[in-house]
């Protein structure tokens, strides 16, 4: 199986490099087959995770053959508005990468949180140069890609669910074993290696159908028909025991209102309304990780045996009352942590990243802090970090509201993608900053690269389209009146 995966992935990698624009539909298929073929590969080898890492990289190749500028400064506006915290931030992570190579004496260690931390800025500037190239119908295209591509690879949660046995499903090594709702519950991944991947998927599913559907017009049948279909992806997530799924969702559409009534109605009361509702969502999220097994409110909670599904969405229904503690052990209680145990400057690069508990050199490091995105990030960049990750936000922010202001004024169809993209890196910045698992995959760390660069894209996409309009008219214009029939 060994060489039947290296094989497929060579032949993903061909296309991707001959015709780059093929790269992210063959970055979604593989990222969708790599774990499988992991499950039926023997040992399970822990660099599968790396194949659409693999994809995309040859698909960068391929557009630096074709011309493509890949560099951060093609973007427009990125060097005014972005360029000094921007440089600031590459200079820390090559300091902290030299800080955890020293300090741990580990290569693998180093390359982890390199990859973490610069994986989404090439992933930026492709989406970026994908976007000019195939404008907003090839965008929403992708979109439907991989929205099937997706629903394809969840549906093996509920072949888990139905006790299907085949080696293909399932999490990768002994899983993850619920205890709670006064029985045991198994965590569905199905063809994904985690529960914790499979619901991201879900949850980024929900969030593209949802942008999809309503994007063209927004009325209150097709709001109706995405929230029903958000409905039934949250009953699949629920499989998963990853409850933050829902309350990530939560978040998504209640920014995604929020951006459509501020920028678009100019409602300033149903936007705060919105923004209140983000905001109980977001304290909601953190408190939405599994408490400890001997304090979860659910635990003792007796519930039939053969109720099975009842026992999944009645511990999703204890999200909210678990916010108190978790809100304490995931908020900045992470940060104090890291600072105690190592110091202001942190531990270096890659020591709090998913991936690392495979090196051995890791084995003496506690990673605790690092559970949630503000405790990893202190961890990794030190306090100097989190405060030149808060000049970027600002930055980011001011960026964005401009971009989002003149879009709006050219063309809603692309003002609708470009909410739809923000509330998704909203929605997933609300769950990183509480649980960091999903978020040290290299395709969960594209897809938030590609979602920034076709945000970046949308008011340069939007003037080209009225451009192109005002060509058209007046050409019909310049036509005599009987041009046609003449012709």
């Amino acid at each position: 199986m060994l060489e039947v995966a290296f094989g497929l992935l060579f032949l993903a990698a061909l296309p991707a490099v001959a015709n780059w624009r093929m790269g992210l539909t063959l970055c979604v298929l593989t990222a969708v087959m790599q774990d499988p073929l992991r499950k039926l590969t023997p040992n399970e080898p822990a660099y599968f995770v790396l194949f659409a890492g693999v994809i995309f990289a040859a698909a960068m190749l391929g557009a630096a053959m074709a011309g493509k500028r890949l560099r951060p400064s093609a973007i427009r506006g990125w060097k005014a508005e972005m360029g000094k915290p921007f440089a600031l931030y590459l200079m820390l992570v090559a300091v902290q990468a030299a800080h955890s190579l020293v300090r741990f004496g580990s290569p693998q260690i180093t390359v982890i949180g390199l990859i973490s931390y610069l994986a989404p800025i090439p992933a930026i500037v492709f989406a970026y140069q994908f976007a000019m190239r195939k404008g907003l119908a090839g965008l929403r295209a992708w979109m439907w890609v991989y929205a099937l591509a997706a629903g394809a690879a969840l549906s093996g949660v509920y072949l888990e669910y139905m006790e299907v046995d085949w080696e293909a499903l399932g999490e990768v090594g002994e899983g993850l074993t619920i205890y709670d709702v006064g029985t045991v519950l198994k965590a569905y991944s199905g063809f994904f290696r985690s529960s914790e991947i499979a619901a991201w998927h879900t949850a980024t599913m929900a969030c593209f159908l949802f942008i999809l559907l309503i994007g063209r017009r927004l009325t209150l049948p097709r709001i109706l028909i995405a929230l029903a279909v958000i409905g039934l992806l949250i009953s699949l997530g629920v499989l998963t025991g990853r409850r933050k799924m829902l309350v990530v969702v939560t978040v998504f559409v209640c920014a995604y209102f929020f951006l459509v009534a501020w920028f678009q109605n100019r409602a300033a009361r149903p936007a705060l309304f919105a923004a209140a509702a983000g905001v109980l969502s977001f304290v909601a999220v953190v408190g939405m990780m599994a408490p400890d097994a001997g304090e979860s409110d659910t635990k003792h909670l007796r519930l039939d045996p053969g109720e099975r599904y009842e026992h999944y969405t009645a511990r999703s229904q204890s999200v909210f009352e678990d916010v108190p503690k978790r809100f304490d052990e995931l908020g900045l209680q992470p940060v104090i942590w890291a600072v105690n145990g190592f110091g202001l400057f942190g531990a270096g690069l890659g020591t709090g990243s998913q991936g690392v508990q495979h090196v051995a050199a890791s084995a003496s490091i506690d990673r605790g802090a690092a559970e949630g995105g503000l405790g990893k990030i202190t961890m990794e960049l030190g306090v100097p970090g989190l405060v030149l990750l808060a000049w970027l936000a600002t930055a980011f922010y001011r960026y964005v509201r401009k971009l989002l202001e003149a879009t709006t004024k050219l063309s809603r169809p692309h003002a609708r993608l470009a909410y739809g993209m923000l509330a998704f890196l909203i929605a997933n910045t609300a769950s990183f900053l509480v649980a960091t698992q999903a978020f040290g995959d290299v395709f969960v760390q594209l897809m938030m690269g590609w979602a920034v660069g076709f945000l970046l894209a949308m008011p340069v996409l939007a003037e080209r389209d009225v451009e192109i309009r005002r060509q058209r008219a007046l050409s019909r214009q310049d036509q005599p009146p009987f041009a046609g029939r003449l012709a």
